[in-house]
């Protein structure tokens, strides 16, 4: 917490000498404690902008686009809300509500984040501008926001102009941001999935897991060894070590050699009797224990498969949102596919095809990820979001038509915003509450 109350201090100082000295007001602006970088240079949007019909069909068919996501993730909210209240889970820590890499603890400060985050924030509010110019709206500034640390980017288009413009114009606007980052996402994540099919698996079994308290724990056996022979005799398969162990029994010791990281390691680990779980997982019952859950290369290459290979579109579901849970790896199965998120998988386990490859996997999810996420979180109909606008508006096209006042419009939309954000705000309080 030290580091982090020092720059809050640090920023709190740069900002009321910026709003008190009054430094350079057309670059330094304040929204509420955020301070916004802004400049008023926004040319690149006009030269954007040129192929104006068909980024007016892009954005048309991003409008569909988001009126689905905005009602999925509502339903979901809303969904997520209830079970919360029927069955509270384990409360979530703070610090994961944010999606700032090294703070969350599933959202890693490699630079792999933090250039799909960056990137993130500059395709969704290029969006914004670029359909601004696109649709003859004027571009005030644009520049980036900052609580600390930069959070986000911003477009300013010219109220006038927005205020005059047709419901269509407005609605392709804000729904521009958001499918942009959808559609770089889906291409990320197409792309993610084709290089997965590349990776070439090792030829020796390895260490995945080991158990504490265990002999091999004991000796100091590190997940992720290959392992090359049991008691001198070559294994290249798991049957080869399921047949090597069997016949052995508690109180005898077996020789274990292999490879870490490219170094030769070789162990003398007496047997343990084997537990029931282990047991129940498929470890032979005539046989001693070392405590090691053992895996094959072949295994990962074929989970990969199956998720980046879907046969059917209840498949293709399933892999989709397998995806967007794999950070979280505290769920079963994750760990396996660490080396997607963050990691860089032994040689020996798995091979890339050309040097750099797992940069550019890491690159890649990450960008899927946190566009994905950022894209379908910005069309939930709170006023504050690109979503809760393109509802506003769309209301307000209705009453016009209809000479209903506007007033009511607006209530509806705070109302809504409100339903909604409780539901979030219950969805993470009530486990806090249950414990």
């Amino acid at each position: 917490m030290i580091p982090v109350i020092i720059a809050i201090m640090i920023y709190a100082c740069i900002c009321y000498w910026i709003k008190t000295k009054k430094i350079l007001p057309h670059v330094f602006a304040f929204a509420g404690p955020c301070l916004m970088i802004k400049t008023e240079h926004t040319k690149i949007f006009d030269r954007l902008s040129r192929p104006k019909k068909l980024l007016m069909a892009y954005a048309s068919a991003g409008i569909i686009l988001t009126a689905i996501s905005g009602i999925i993730l509502t339903i979901m909210f809303v969904g997520s809300a209830v079970l919360t209240m029927i069955s509270p889970p384990e409360p979530v820590a703070i610090q994961n509500l944010f999606l700032i890499p090294g703070l969350n603890e599933y959202v890693p400060s490699t630079i792999a984040v933090w250039v799909a985050l960056v990137l993130a924030l500059v395709i969704h509010e290029g969006g914004h501008g670029i359909l601004s110019r696109a649709e003859n709206i004027r571009v005030k500034s644009t520049g980036i926001l900052a609580l600390v640390i930069p959070i986000g980017a911003f477009v300013e288009p010219d109220e006038e102009d927005v205020e005059k413009s047709k419901l269509g114009t407005k609605l392709r606007m804000l729904a521009a941001g958001i499918t942009n980052n959808l559609v770089f996402g889906a291409i990320c994540l197409v792309i993610l999935c084709i290089l997965l099919g590349m990776v070439i698996p090792g030829a020796n079994p390895y260490v995945y897991g080991v158990y504490d308290g265990y002999p091999a724990a004991d000796a100091g056996v590190l997940p992720g060894m290959i392992v090359t022979s049991v008691n001198d005799v070559p294994v290249h398969s798991m049957a080869d070590i399921t047949q090597a162990l069997t016949g052995t029994s508690a109180g005898e010791t077996v020789s274990l050699n292999g490879e870490y990281k490219g170094e030769a390691c070789h162990y003398d680990i007496t047997l343990a009797s084997v537990p029931e779980d282990a047991a129940a997982s498929g470890t032979p019952a005539n046989s001693g224990f070392m405590g090691i859950s053992f895996s094959d290369p072949q295994n990962l290459v074929t989970m990969v498969n199956t998720l980046t290979q879907p046969a059917s579109f209840g498949d293709a579901v399933t892999s989709f949102l397998y995806f967007l849970v794999l950070p979280l790896r505290s769920f079963t199965g994750m760990e396996m596919l660490s080396f997607v998120t963050a990691d860089s998988p032994d040689p020996a386990i798995l091979s890339a095809p050309f040097p750099g490859f797992w940069g550019i996997i890491h690159l890649l999810f990450w960008c899927a990820w946190i566009n994905i996420l950022l894209g379908t979180f910005n069309a939930i109909p709170i006023r504050a979001f690109d979503g809760g606008q393109m509802l506003r508006e769309v209301l307000r096209s209705f009453a016009k038509k209809r000479g209903i006042k506007e007033d009511g419009v607006l209530r509806l939309c705070s109302v809504i915003s409100f339903v909604l954000v409780m539901l979030i705000i219950l969805s993470i309080l009530i486990p806090y509450l249950a414990a």
